[in-house]
């Protein structure tokens, strides 16, 4: 029993040595540069966004292509090229119905459709499809570009 008591004494005693428990004043604050300080964060650099189809063609492009599907891609036979043409911007190209129109959700009727644009950029391809809703308004959808070098 003796020897536990002894014992319990000397550790403490030993701890005691390292510990400071209501002053700082004994604590070393020399920095000796063994360690490394850690770096400082670097922003990063963010990749620009991939250019989009959407983002290819000025907007009144899109609606003026929009519209052609509106009044004639109903009616067109398939594989027949529709002209349309953006005074706009000068721009113009094709729009062809690729195969009989099919119903998808949410109540559109779609036909999967060939898109030409040509601008000062040169001609370009797209596909996707082109869709009526029930209340007879013409939307575009997947519309990708066949060559993502040109967009």
């Amino acid at each position: 029993m003796r020897r536990i008591a002894a014992l319990i004494l000397f550790a403490g005693g030993l701890a005691g040595c390292g510990l400071t428990p209501f002053s700082h004043d004994g604590v070393d604050t020399v920095t000796t540069g063994s360690i490394t300080p850690a770096a400082t964060p670097q922003p990063v650099q963010a990749e620009p966004p991939a250019p989009t189809v959407v983002g290819s063609l000025a907007q009144s492009d899109w609606e003026s292509i929009r519209t052609l599907a509106a009044n004639r891609l109903a009616d067109a036979p398939n594989g027949d090229a529709l002209d349309w043409t953006n005074p706009d911007t000068g721009n113009e190209g094709t729009i062809a119905a690729l195969a009989d129109t099919r119903s998808r959700t949410g109540g559109l009727s779609c036909r999967p459709i060939a898109l030409t644009v040509s601008d000062v950029r040169g001609v370009r391809r797209y596909h996707g499809h082109a869709c009526r809703s029930v209340d007879g308004s013409w939307q575009l959808f997947d519309m990708s570009a066949d060559d993502k070098a040109l967009l």
